[in-house]
């Protein structure tokens, strides 16, 4: 449905279009309303109203290893600057 003032399209049952703030008529709420109970009724598979299955990206057993690596690495060059530091302070 679209207002009559703007043209904009507008999905609203408040009688006021978000856009320009013009009163729907009574023919425009009737219709938005009989469409809202129309589609209310109408049971849909999730498939037929978004696609097929979408598909997802699998990270390999590779991609976590490395990730763990860096991370172990990482963790002991952050204790040998540590323990670096203690023995030169102290």
């Amino acid at each position: 449905m679209h207002c009559k003032k703007c043209g904009k399209a507008i999905g609203t049952d408040r009688g006021i279009c978000p856009f320009c703030g013009a009163m729907l008529s009574k023919e425009q709420m009737e219709i938005y309303k009989q469409d809202k109970r129309e589609n209310m009724m109408k049971p849909e598979l999730l498939t037929e109203k978004y696609g097929e299955k979408p598909v997802y990206y699998e990270k390999s057993k590779s991609d976590n290893k490395l990730i763990g690596i860096i991370l172990i690495l990482g963790v002991i060059l952050i204790l040998a600057v540590i323990i670096l530091i203690v023995v030169l302070n102290g």
